[in-house]
């Protein structure tokens, strides 16, 4: 997929009916909402339902005008709409589950005063989301010596003695590298969150 940070994706849906447009953005946060459902509790079905409703509630609300960057990020505007959804996936299975246990509860809904834990998980899978995005972009743009020494090294957690020996590179090079690619990554990462175009998102 083309690197696109979430500014150019917002300007990309403004008055388009392309369906790519919209795939895009499907297929970069739909796994963000599954995500975090699935840890609320929801079978791999329900999760993918409640992100499915994400989507459209987006759609439709962005058509309507109703999202304003200048309020918050798409990241908090996403959540909103994502807790929603997994909230409204809890009440339809509500009736089933009292029928079985009239006393119980989920447990997302015993979690759910605990703002702080909710919260913590979908900034989680937002973060892994953009990560992986940001991890691709960056082993097109540093040489493969580079990035394989990075992944090696700290995605493969092999010791710098190793990743040196078999990269046939120094062991400083071996840091020099995870260097790099860290720093270019952080980079990437306030690109794509829009801290570096003048516009919060």
């Amino acid at each position: 997929m083309e690197w696109q940070t979430t500014t150019r994706v917002l300007e990309s849906l403004k008055g388009s009916d392309h369906d790519g447009v919209w795939q895009d953005f499907r297929d970069t946060f739909f796994p963000v909402v599954v995500g975090f459902a699935r840890h609320a509790g929801l079978s791999e079905t329900d999760a993918e339902d409640a992100a499915q409703e994400t989507m459209i509630a987006f759609v439709k609300a962005y058509r309507e005008g109703k999202y304003d960057r200048e309020k918050g990020r798409l990241r908090n505007w996403l959540f909103g709409l994502a807790r929603h959804a997994v909230q409204n996936a809890f009440r339809k299975r509500a009736p089933e589950r009292l029928v079985d246990n009239p006393s119980g509860v989920t447990a997302f809904w015993n979690r759910l005063p605990d703002e702080n834990a909710v919260e913590k998980t979908w900034a989680g899978e937002w973060r892994k989301v953009v990560l992986d995005k940001c991890l691709r972009r960056a082993k097109q743009e540093l040489d493969e010596k580079t990035f394989s020494a990075f992944e090696l090294y700290v995605l493969g957690e092999q010791s710098v003695e190793d990743v040196a020996k078999r990269l046939n590179m120094s062991e400083n090079a071996v840091y020099i590298a995870k260097s790099r690619v860290i720093a270019r990554l952080r980079q990437l990462e306030e690109e794509f969150e829009g801290f570096n175009e003048g516009t919060r998102e």
